[in-house]
């Protein structure tokens, strides 16, 4: 059963990884190009790129997770949770777009702007995101981990 926990657990990893790297850099390169003739070369930087940064931003989360208990200390649950969904959101888009804008744009004049553009523009889809990391994903992770062990 360990085994096939593990694998479990990979699959899951890998999917969530390939899943929001395919979304947001999707959402991002719409918004620095538009559905153009370059969109799809674009997207495909953006992607490359978003996938291998999210397994080292969703090693962040825990970290901020942490920091958020300490900072608003007891309370309930939800609040908790809700809380961290947004900090984990406004960390993954600010990581993302810095990732995905640099490595469609380089850095050229007015990079600060268009990054910071992509970041808020994208926001509510880092924030569904979020959510449901936060409520959904992760306490299913959890799970499967525990059955890893």
């Amino acid at each position: 059963m360990e085994k096939a926990a593990q694998r479990q657990l990979l699959m899951a990893k890998l999917s969530i990884q390939f899943t929001i790297a395919l979304l947001l850099s999707l959402v991002m390169t719409a918004i620095n190009y538009g559905f153009k003739e370059s969109f799809a070369h674009n997207w495909l930087k953006g992607f490359i790129v978003a996938f291998i940064i999210i397994p080292l931003a969703l090693r962040l989360i825990p970290f901020i997770a942490k920091c958020v208990r300490a900072a608003i200390g007891d309370c309930s649950p939800l609040l908790l949770r809700s809380v961290v969904a947004v900090c984990v959101a406004a960390m993954m888009e600010g990581v993302i777009a810095f990732a995905v804008t640099l490595a469609q744009h380089g850095v050229e004049s007015g990079w600060t702007v268009l990054w910071a553009t992509t970041f808020v523009k994208a926001l509510p889809l880092g924030l569904l995101i979020g959510i449901t990391m936060t409520f959904f994903v992760q306490p299913r992770m959890q799970r499967l981990a525990m059955q890893a062990n």
